[in-house]
């Protein structure tokens, strides 16, 4: 294998900066090729990118600058052909498919818009063998959401281009934030942290301001997000991951519980499978009963668990988790009698 020189780091730099120039009607201009390049461990100025854009564009008669207006954008003819190296194989168009499908909210925009001329292409390979088995694939896999499906709140596409971009290159939003049961919109200044997908909702973590507490925000409330300028605030030791384990994405009501409940056996089989936590228990008690012990996060989403299972499962603990169900389930037996 030849070792990396000059040469074969000049053609990865090129490649990178190919790869990332939109298709007409859209462009990007050279500031916005140097973040995502940065992004991609790639640090090259703006004046040669400019530079190397100017020296491409002779080379490839689909590449064009568009100097009408500044910033001055690049960007590759609508209808010029993909650019494949090498060309797309039958089980990568329908990885594309797939992804298309059922990955794309957890993708850049940035990223998925690179990649719509390759869902095109997957499109025309996969046309092209309609009876290969591979082709057949797709129509074998499918995800379905656990619980009631709802209809999936609509995002303004560019609320999400802003909140993508601010997320992927570590910088600040500007928001208009409508809040839970208030018509009242409301500016923020937000640093993205992290964005989580739950039951087809997508949560943006953030902070506001410069304050270290993270918040959510639910972006079909926000009615426009612009990018700013400025570098994002970070909380000292942020794990999205354990933000997620503390209940942050769950509707936090307290600190953790230790949970002890009475629960028919048809509970406890999906249980033994799916744990509740890492130190959950489970012990017999009388016939067709388990005793369950385990530490959660005091969400509303254990309290809809809980009544989900209704006569199935008895809160013997905390008191405070029992008083709230057994509220609950007064206030349903006189709505039905």
């Amino acid at each position: 294998m030849p070792r990396p020189g000059p040469t074969s780091e000049t053609l990865h730099r090129h490649w990178a900066m190919l790869s990332l120039i939109p298709r007409a009607p859209r462009k990007i201009d050279t500031a916005r090729l140097a973040r995502l390049l940065e992004a991609q461990g790639i640090e090259m100025t703006r004046r040669s990118i400019q530079r190397s854009l100017e020296s491409l564009a002779a080379q490839f008669i689909d590449l064009r600058c568009d100097n009408r207006s500044k910033p001055y954008g690049w960007c590759w003819d609508r209808g010029g052909s993909l650019l494949e190296v090498p060309g797309m194989t039958l089980d990568t168009a329908v990885t594309y498919q797939l992804l298309e499908r059922h990955l794309a909210q957890m993708v850049p925009r940035s990223t998925i818009e690179s990649l719509r001329p390759h869902f095109k292409r997957a499109r025309e390979v996969l046309a092209a063998q309609p009876d290969a088995k591979m082709t057949r694939w797709q129509r074998k896999i499918r995800v379905v959401p656990r619980g009631q499906p709802t209809v999936v709140p609509n995002v303004a596409e560019p609320v999400l281009r802003a909140v993508y971009t601010a997320l992927l290159e570590e910088r600040r939003l500007e928001v208009r934030y409508r809040r839970r049961g208030s018509e009242e919109l409301r500016d923020y200044e937000v640093s993205p942290l992290g964005l989580v997908l739950r039951n087809g909702t997508l949560i943006l973590v953030g902070c506001f301001w410069d304050y270290d507490e993270p918040r959510q925000m639910l972006l079909h409330r926000m009615s426009r997000a612009t990018v700013q300028d400025r570098k994002q605030h970070r909380p000292k030791g942020f794990d999205l991951d354990a933000y997620i384990e503390a209940g942050g994405v769950g509707f936090r009501k307290g600190e953790p519980l230790a949970l002890h409940c009475r629960i028919d056996e048809r509970v406890a089989i999906a249980l033994r499978e799916s744990p509740l936590s890492q130190d959950q228990t489970l012990s017999d008690e009388a016939e067709g009963w388990r005793e369950l012990r385990a530490t959660v996060a005091d969400t509303v989403d254990l309290r809809t668990w809980i009544r989900g299972h209704g006569p199935l499962l008895e809160v013997l603990g905390p008191a405070s988790l029992r008083d709230e169900i057994a509220a609950d389930a007064r206030a349903m037996a006189a709505i039905y009698g």
